[in-house]
């Protein structure tokens, strides 16, 4: 884990605004940091020692031949095999080395031969040209800033934020969380004119600075349309998984894995242990039995006799971490449970585990989220007919414990998403309803909803896709980023390896989901390791108790927002329907409590990042910072 950041305008000295941005991200990487400049170009880095901790490997680091300078975040799993491949000569052990050295010898086209997790900045000194370049998938995070013939790039948000004040709302990503359901959906922040670099992608910015966009790496080109045996597919994305988790485990520092107890982390932590005997695991978990993972995760780590370390998150925590959370995300979070992720880091900070396994893209590559049944549906429609599909469709729903009124909430839902992706939960209840936000701040800003490509015949691949690339996974990777980061830790995700998504999106949709059992094939590869004492249970719909702390411990802080002369006069939320929603949520047992969140999670964030300076609120509790911003 590093951090890497520059700032690219011909005829400055911006070394000193380069060393502000380097301090704001210096929890990114505590072991080292690092400057170059010239009249054009000024680069920096903070890094994390993993895999190589000779001082030799810091950076920038510059060519054998003096022309790149590059600077990268991220870790690359081939880059011995790219090394052997192109005969490249090296003074260090490090990834880095290869990367630019390789760019020396056949320029962009390194990119897309990188397997691994990268944001990546390289400087030509000849031609004064910058490449920007982020992984296939968008593991590492990477924004830009281009401004008045000035170019700013920085891992982080707020790096940017410490020098470019005058940086205005993007209105638009307001209306897209509350009323469309989007949050990462496009390259797009929540800051005016600051970006995020595309997955898989590379810009390459002249002297001029024109940007051109190259887009080196499209999934949709990348499948494998052979005709997989059944009996072949779990063995087949066992060893991929295996393969990749050994690739990824190769560390100079301590390893283990976030366990939630569920299909995507105990598969990882299985096969981990298979790797590293010696691995620790980490949940975290709440004090209300309905929402707590760690029986879960504890059965599994007992099953593959590993220890397991706990975190619990309690309303009073969610006051005392949520601004911190916030701070170090730049961009508003969904839940709650990004407070406890987060505090699980910070937790073990001292004495966990530097190198993390995350879970995260299992959902999206296997077709684990309950929502993904009714593109199945719509898909079995197209191939035994509507009778037959609407069949299978209640068996399913019935097997995952559904009510009639859940079920007929669920097709409601489906219809809805299908129209508008992202307006409706998994569990099939609409996000909001329309009349919170003001007809003039709507009539203003809202530019319609999302407009997802839709690049396969199916609908079930189609909705994976846009789960992958714009909605679940993107503000997923960034929430492992931040909550890893900030505690000077490194996340790896070995699903999101080219290999295993590509191979998951080549199959059919009837091994994703076989008789209601989601992910059928990733449930079977465990069983085909010698862990078949390991059961895998479910996705959980309801993962945190934040509608009950909503209800209860933390009730009068909503209202207190709510109820603000401040969030009244701030020209975005019609208050009175937002308080008749909220009364409506308290006496309504089964009431959703994600609308809410946002609303109240969007008026905090503008609260701290437009109307005061967010980074002395660091480590003010919630509590105090409503009654003082009130």
């Amino acid at each position: 884990m590093c951090g890497i950041a520059g700032i690219f305008q011909k005829g400055s000295n911006n070394i000193n605004n380069l060393e502000k941005i380097l301090d704001t991200i210096k929890h990114r990487g505590p072991d080292a940091k690092g400057t170059w400049n010239d009249d054009y170009a000024s680069f920096g880095t903070v890094r994390l020692k993993v895999v190589d901790l000779n001082e030799k490997s810091n950076q920038p680091f510059i060519s054998r031949n003096k022309k790149f300078i590059i600077v990268f975040n991220g870790e690359i799993y081939n880059y011995l095999n790219l090394k052997k491949k192109y005969n490249i000569r090296t003074n260090t052990n490090s990834d880095t080395e290869i990367i630019v050295e390789l760019f020396s010898i056949i320029g962009p086209k390194t990119f897309s031969l990188l397997d691994g997790m990268f944001a990546i900045s390289i400087y030509d000194t000849s031609s004064k040209k910058v490449y920007i370049a982020r992984d296939s998938f968008g593991i590492k995070p990477l924004y830009i800033l281009k401004k008045n013939n000035k170019l700013i790039f920085c891992s982080e948000i707020k790096g940017i934020l410490k020098i470019e004040k005058n940086v205005s709302i993007n209105n638009q990503s307001i209306i897209n969380f509350i009323k469309w359901g989007g949050l990462d959906h496009s390259i797009k922040t929540w800051f005016k004119n600051i970006e995020s670099i595309e997955p898989g992608s590379y810009y390459e910015i002249g002297k001029n600075f024109n940007i051109k966009k190259v887009k080196y790496y499209k999934l949709e080109n990348n499948l494998n349309q052979s005709n997989f045996k059944k009996k072949d597919i779990p063995y087949i994305f066992k060893d991929l998984l295996k393969r990749s988790i050994k690739n990824q485990s190769k560390t100079a520092r301590s390893i283990g894995t976030h366990l939630s107890g569920g299909v995507d982390s105990s598969i990882v932590t299985a096969f981990l242990k298979e790797v590293d005997p010696q691995i620790s695991s980490y949940t975290f978990g709440f004090n209300e039995k309905k929402f707590d993972e760690r029986p879960f995760a504890k059965i599994i780590s007992n099953s593959l006799k590993i220890n397991n370390f706990t975190s619990v998150t309690n309303s009073k925590d969610i006051n005392d971490n949520f601004i911190n959370t916030l701070i170090m995300e730049d961009e508003p979070f969904t839940s709650f449970r990004q407070v406890s992720h987060h505090k699980l880091y910070e937790d073990y900070k001292k004495d966990g585990a530097t190198v993390i396994m995350e879970s995260s893209g299992g959902d999206e590559i296997g077709g684990g989220y309950t929502g993904f049944l009714w593109p199945f549906f719509m898909d079995e429609v197209n191939q035994i007919g509507f009778d037959k599909a609407l069949y299978n469709l209640y068996k399913n729903l019935k097997f995952h414990g559904f009510s009639q009124e859940k079920i007929n909430n669920f097709v409601n839902a489906g219809m809805n998403n299908h129209k508008f992706y992202g307006t409706s939960t998994s569990d099939g209840q609409k996000i909001v309803n329309d009349n919170l936000i003001l007809p003039s701040y709507e009539k203003k800003f809202d530019d319609g909803p999302p407009n997802y490509k839709k690049n396969f015949q199916s609908n079930l691949l189609n909705s994976q896709y846009i789960e992958l690339f714009h909605t679940k996974l993107p503000r997923g990777l960034r929430y492992v980023d931040r909550a890893s980061s900030s505690s000077g830790r490194e996340a790896r995700v070995p699903l999101l390896n080219k290999e295993i998504v590509e191979f998951c999106f080549s199959l059919p949709n009837e091994f994703k989901i076989l008789n209601g059992e989601l992910r059928w094939f990733m449930k079977k590869s465990i069983n085909t390791s010698g862990n078949k004492k390991i059961k895998l249970s479910n996705k959980r719909s309801i993962a945190d108790p934040q509608r009950v702390w909503m209800r209860k411990n933390l009730k009068n802080l909503f209202l207190s927002v709510f109820k603000s002369k401040k969030f009244k006069s701030r020209g975005i939320f019609d208050q009175r329907e937002v308080l008749r929603l909220f009364n409506n949520f308290l006496n309504n047992e089964s009431a959703h409590s994600l609308g809410l969140f946002q609303i109240f999670i969007t008026e905090i964030w503008l609260r701290l990042f437009f109307d005061n300076d967010a980074n002395k609120y660091y480590g003010e509790k919630l509590d105090n910072f409503i009654n003082e911003t009130n």
